[in-house]
């Protein structure tokens, strides 16, 4: 797998290019790729310097780093689409606005929109701390709907990792919540109990990682963003990790859980979605 990194030329995207080296050196070929598209708000010797400072720490983290100065089309978004497309088993690393507002974090941006595709691979990450500078070291996974673990990206990742905590949130209604009783939670944990589990044994015959760094729970829930907050939390994860909701979801709204995710997690928060297997 190849990793790539777009960066928009600020100092945000430096952050963001932070985890992508650590995807990279977890990588074979231990290559970056960063991809920037020709605009207005930065060139020249701005967008230069940051890119050779990239290049300096690529080389201290023994990771090639190639330039890509790519041309729009239809936009940034267009462009970095175009090449995208034409690479094969891609990764892309892309930010979250490090200030969202109420225009909320991933809504509208290019990265929500490279999110919806599935040719290739993308990870969105929202920068609570840049002070880890993209080595988190505790990572947690938030899986729900019994969705299977990202191995690919875990695998990247997993030389970094000193501990996963796999999550699986059965979740509720509000309504339901309130009138749950101890046999319907008891189901409701003993199915996330079998899917952590699952997510558990993918990991570990796909990933670098092993048992001793990973611990598995089940929790049911009325609200899944303020869960994985408290469980990043309760577990000091540095990184939280979750999966995109499916395109035919709709667009982002600012109420919606990853934009509300984004804006209370303790920790840093990357939004995936790997290439579809077709």
């Amino acid at each position: 797998m190849t990793v790539f990194l777009a960066h928009d030329g600020s100092l945000n995207g430096d952050w963001i290019a932070r985890y992508a080296l650590h995807f990279a050196a977890g990588s074979t070929a231990r290559r970056l790729v960063v991809l920037h598209v020709e605009d207005a708000n930065i060139s020249g010797e701005p967008l230069h310097e940051r890119l050779e400072r990239l290049t300096e720490l690529g080389e201290r983290m023994n990771v090639g780093v190639e330039v890509r100065i790519l041309p729009m089309h239809a936009g940034v978004f267009g462009g970095l689409d175009d090449h995208l497309r034409q690479q094969e088993d891609a990764l892309v690393v892309t930010g979250a606005r490090v200030a969202g507002g109420r225009r909320g974090h991933l809504r509208g941006t290019i990265s929500e929109k490279l999110l919806r595709q599935s040719k290739y691979g993308v990870v969105a990450i929202h920068v609570m701390q840049p002070g880890l500078l993209g080595d988190p070291k505790r990572v947690l996974l938030a899986l729900t709907d019994n969705a299977p673990a990202p191995t690919a990206i875990l695998k990247l990742f997993a030389p970094a990792i000193t501990h996963l905590d796999i999550v699986e949130l059965e979740t509720v209604s509000r309504l339901h919540f309130a009138r749950l009783s101890e046999a319907e939670a008891a189901a409701l944990k003993r199915d996330g109990l079998s899917a952590a589990t699952r997510a558990e044994a993918g990991i570990l015959s796909s990933t670098g990682l092993t048992a001793g760094r990973i611990d598995t729970h089940v929790r049911v829930t009325d609200d899944w963003p303020k869960q994985v907050a408290v469980e990043a939390g309760r577990y000091r994860a540095g990184l939280a990790l979750v999966e995109m909701p499916s395109a035919t979801s709709g667009a982002l709204s600012f109420g919606h859980p990853i934009e509300e995710l984004m804006r209370i997690a303790p920790s840093d928060v990357a939004v995936y979605r790997e290439a579809d297997a077709s």
